[in-house]
Protein backbone atom coordinates (compact mmCIF):
# COMPACT_ATOMS: atom_id res chain seq x y z
CA UNK A 1 0.00 0.00 0.00
CA UNK A 2 2.73 2.46 0.89
CA UNK A 3 4.52 1.91 -2.42
CA UNK A 4 1.43 2.87 -4.41
CA UNK A 5 1.11 6.17 -2.57
CA UNK A 6 4.75 6.93 -3.27
CA UNK A 7 4.31 6.25 -6.98
CA UNK A 8 1.21 8.45 -7.17
CA UNK A 9 3.09 11.31 -5.51
CA UNK A 10 5.89 10.99 -8.02
CA UNK A 11 3.52 11.26 -10.99
CA UNK A 12 1.88 14.34 -9.52
CA UNK A 13 5.21 16.12 -9.27
CA UNK A 14 6.12 15.27 -12.85
CA UNK A 15 2.80 16.52 -14.22
CA UNK A 16 3.16 19.92 -12.55
CA UNK A 17 6.63 20.27 -14.04
CA UNK A 18 5.25 19.26 -17.42
CA UNK A 19 2.51 21.91 -17.25
CA UNK A 20 5.05 24.51 -16.25
CA UNK A 21 7.25 23.72 -19.26
CA UNK A 22 4.29 23.70 -21.65
CA UNK A 23 3.07 27.10 -20.46
CA UNK A 24 6.59 28.50 -20.68
CA UNK A 25 6.98 27.31 -24.27
CA UNK A 26 3.56 28.71 -25.18
CA UNK A 27 4.48 32.01 -23.56
CA UNK A 28 7.71 32.25 -25.54
CA UNK A 29 5.88 31.37 -28.77
CA UNK A 30 3.21 34.01 -28.19
CA UNK A 31 5.89 36.56 -27.28
CA UNK A 32 7.72 35.86 -30.54
CA UNK A 33 4.49 36.20 -32.53
CA UNK A 34 3.62 39.39 -30.67
CA UNK A 35 7.01 40.98 -31.36
CA UNK A 36 7.03 39.88 -35.00
CA UNK A 37 3.51 41.17 -35.74
CA UNK A 38 3.67 44.17 -33.38
CA UNK A 39 0.37 43.27 -31.70
CA UNK A 40 0.07 43.82 -27.98
CA UNK A 41 -2.64 41.18 -27.52
CA UNK A 42 -0.12 38.40 -28.17
CA UNK A 43 2.31 40.02 -25.75
CA UNK A 44 -0.29 40.13 -22.96
CA UNK A 45 -1.17 36.49 -23.58
CA UNK A 46 2.55 35.66 -23.45
CA UNK A 47 2.90 37.42 -20.09
CA UNK A 48 -0.09 35.47 -18.74
CA UNK A 49 1.36 32.14 -19.92
CA UNK A 50 4.76 32.87 -18.37
CA UNK A 51 3.13 33.81 -15.05
CA UNK A 52 1.06 30.60 -15.13
CA UNK A 53 4.29 28.72 -15.79
CA UNK A 54 5.94 30.28 -12.74
CA UNK A 55 2.99 29.53 -10.49
CA UNK A 56 2.55 25.96 -11.72
CA UNK A 57 6.28 25.26 -11.31
CA UNK A 58 5.91 26.29 -7.72
CA UNK A 59 9.40 25.69 -6.34
CA UNK A 60 9.91 29.35 -5.51
CA UNK A 61 6.55 29.48 -3.68
CA UNK A 62 7.36 26.69 -1.20
CA UNK A 63 8.84 27.72 2.16
CA UNK A 64 12.48 26.84 2.62
CA UNK A 65 13.38 23.98 4.91
CA UNK A 66 15.51 25.03 7.84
Amino acid sequence: MRRNMYNEDMTKQKSSKRYSAVFLILGMAFLTIGIATDQTAFTWVAIAFVLISLVSGGKWMRPRKQ
